[in-house]
């Protein structure tokens, strides 16, 4: 179990001085320091080594094996333990532990991995999204500083605040509106600049609470600096010599500095933010609130990842290097049970605390998972295409395909100790996946659609009017030429009767012209000609009027009847009156994606089912476009509107582009229509070529790689 501390005068190991050639040595400069107890009751020790800055627990047994190390032989060593205490030792025993020395490079053995460079290409390939820069060494200043705040330690101070946090989130709730409005604002670039400065203070402020407290317990802070978290400086403090303290809760007092420090930082702000007037400082404080509880509770205190969350969990269990020896229960139980492998436990523990450390990793494995990929989607987005794409994939390698091959490679070594028959289940559970994968199986094309009458009439006025009398109801069958709605246009019917007078008072000057005595005959032919104008105009008023009269232009039922219309109603001309659609036939316009265009062709069956009814029809894909669609058919495939399909904002001609690339098909069938609605958003199932998922989900990853890569 190793941690990073800072090495410390202790009592020095006694180096091998008579051991035979074979047995190995104790590296000089390690330093023993006595531990708090274990939960058993039983001593514990701390091996510190101050050349890699880290230590390891033991227990004692093993400090027994170590303060007879120079005895040279496992059997020797292991008897004279059994003849000065009441362990049981057994060379088996001492050869384990100077297994586990050789794997924690304590002995003078030097591995061949110790010998190269340290900041080599796999180190950065490992390190350059979390790098430590010591700026300085700060035991003197917080020497000086923390007696001068001993206040902040004391219990007054922590019940006030703890009382300004529940002040603030109260009236902070009275005050809804303007928190989502403030963190709305926080998704704009400016925003989160602006939040990455707020992170960076309460980090600082966090750092410094971990520095004071571990001065005041009198562990030496060793050095302060800046981490660069993915590629963002953020302050760190080094108290690596807190496992010094024998005692838990002095230790787990250091690990929750930091969180009580962001949480009290948090509560004074948000209650400063509620009761000051708006401007820069209210806006600073907003930012420093919602990163202090948010950073804090969300990050800090996890303890899936090393951060405080982990530390004090351990320390709150006095339970040292929990992640480690969680996961050697969890790859023991994911042996026994894929493997069948019944290997002893890692080490003794009460029962059903191995049961809580499987739960555990698990846990731990799968919230590990989520992160690391969110880490390397933020890595491919900060550094171009091409360069992100291959750091997405060496972070993926790094944090979960390289544990995951390290941990199959212990399986293939372990595969002769594992049944014939278990064997085959798992070749069988691996074999069946990729052969479903792998197989071209028949499949359908789902689309969203709109369904239309394959023969349809929309009754429209075909300019303002006022209705007269509306001769339809709702699903009432007509024939053609049934009148469907009458209109009258007032201003139209006056501009005819008017057209009519004064073609009817320039006959009557025709007829008076032809007794005068002067030019009667030319001011007959003028008044003849426009008395005809006159009457022309009238016809053509006349014929504005007749459209008026709305008649059915074909067989079939009356769907969509505006239930707002009533004789005496004006009607607009982009006002649909009602809608005359045929009892049997049907069209449907559906978008495919441009990935399953190959899969479908022209004849290929169709099922639909209507949205909302449930109905059940069958058609033919009679045509397909061969051109992007550039505006969706209907307002009701669109996702603001109900339907399925992502939509760009519109265009200048009021159309909704979809945001993806889709294709428009077109569907019939004869089947009656139920319903009472002429339009309705259906969705269709085309029968397609066999495909395998495998390649579908290969084809994509590949288009999605070259797209991405700017190839």
């Amino acid at each position: 179990m190793l941690s990073t501390s800072v090495s410390a005068p202790g009592r020095v190991l006694p180096a091998a001085q008579a051991a035979p050639a074979p047995w190995p040595e104790l590296r000089e400069e390690l330093r023993l320091h006595r531990a708090g107890d274990n939960p058993d009751g039983s001593p514990a020790w701390h091996v510190a080594d101050p050349v890699a800055n880290r230590y390891c627990r033991i227990g004692w047994l093993e400090f027994e094996m170590l303060v007879r190390w120079h005895l040279g032989d496992a059997a020797r060593i292991a008897a004279q333990i059994r003849a000065d205490t009441a362990l049981q030792a057994e060379p088996a025993d001492v050869e384990a532990f100077a297994a586990f020395l050789r794997a924690q490079q304590l002995l003078r053995e030097l591995p061949a991995r110790a010998l190269a460079p340290r900041f080599g290409w796999r180190w950065w390939l490992q390190h350059y999204l979390f790098v430590r820069v010591p700026l300085v060494r700060p035991a003197r200043m917080l020497a000086w500083l923390a007696p001068r705040l001993d206040m902040l330690w004391t219990r007054g101070f922590l019940v006030l605040s703890v009382l300004v946090a529940v002040s603030g989130l109260l009236l902070a709730a009275r005050q809804w509106d303007e928190v989502r409005a403030g963190a709305g604002a926080l998704l704009s670039w400016q925003g989160g600049a602006t939040l990455l400065v707020a992170l960076a203070f309460s980090k600082l402020v966090h750092e410094l609470a971990h520095a004071l407290t571990a001065t005041r317990y009198g562990v030496r802070v060793g050095h302060m600096g800046i981490a660069l978290v993915v590629l963002w400086p953020m302050a760190y403090t080094d108290t690596g010599e807190g496992w010094k303290l024998i005692q838990a809760r002095h230790r787990m007092a250091i690990a929750s500095a930091g969180i009580v420090a962001e949480l009290a930082l948090a509560a004074w702000a948000t209650l400063a933010w509620c009761l000051l007037p708006d401007g820069p400082l209210r806006h600073a404080l907003f930012l420093l609130a919602t990163t202090s509880w948010a950073w804090t509770l969300l990050v800090n205190a996890s303890p899936f990842m090393r951060f405080d969350g982990y530390f004090i969990l351990c320390d709150w269990l006095d339970f040292p290097a929990l992640h480690e020896r969680a996961a050697a229960y969890a790859r023991r139980w994911l042996r026994q049970v894929v493997l069948g492998l019944h290997s002893p436990v890692p080490e003794s523990l009460p029962p059903g605390r191995g049961t809580l450390l499987v739960a555990f990793a698990l846990v731990t494995w799968l919230y590990r998972l989520v992160v690391f990929v969110g880490i390397a989607l933020l890595v491919y987005h900060l550094f171009f295409k091409a360069l992100g794409i291959l750091l997405f994939a060496i972070e993926l390698w790094v944090f979960i395909g390289r544990p995951v091959a390290t941990e199959l490679r212990a399986w293939w070594q372990q595969r002769a100790a594992v049944r014939r028959s278990r064997i085959l289940l798992l070749s069988l559970t691996v074999a069946l996946p990729l052969i479903v994968l792998l197989l071209p199986w028949p499949t359908r094309v789902q689309a969203p659609g709109v369904l239309r009458s394959a023969g349809e009439q929309a009754v429209y006025a075909p300019y303002a009017g006022r209705l007269e009398r509306l001769s339809v109801s709702e699903g009432q069958a007509v024939q053609p030429g049934d009148v469907l709605a009458e209109l009258n246009a007032p201003r139209e019917d006056d501009e005819r009767r008017r057209a009519l007078a004064v073609a009817e008072g320039y006959r009557r000057a025709a007829g008076g012209a032809v007794g005068l005595d002067q030019d009667g005959a030319a001011r007959q032919v003028i008044a003849d000609r426009q008395s005809q104008r006159w009457r022309a105009e009238a016809g053509a008023r006349a014929t504005e009027l007749a459209r008026l009269r709305i008649v059915a232009e074909h067989a079939g039922a009356i769907r969509d009847v505006d239930p707002l219309l009533a004789p005496g109603s004006w009607v607009d001309a982009s006002t649909p009156i009602a809608w005359l659609v045929q009892a049997r036939g049907w069209q449907i316009e559906a978008l495919v994606a441009e990935a399953d265009l190959p899969r479908i062709e022209a004849g290929a069956a169709v099922t639909v089912i209507v949205s909302g009814s449930g109905q059940r029809l069958s058609g033919r894909l009679t045509a397909i476009d061969g051109a992007r669609v550039q505006r969706l058919p209907h307002r009701l495939l669109a996702e603001g509107h109900g339907g399925p399909v992502p939509v760009l904002p519109a265009g200048p001609n009021g159309g909704l582009p979809p945001a993806d690339a889709l294709y428009r098909v077109l569907i019939e069938g004869d089947d009656p229509i139920s319903g009472r609605v002429a339009v309705r958003r259906v969705a269709v199932h085309i029968e397609a070529r066999p495909d395998s998922p495998g390649r579908r989900w290969l084809s994509a990853i590949a288009a999605a790689l070259f797209r991405q890569g700017g190839f």
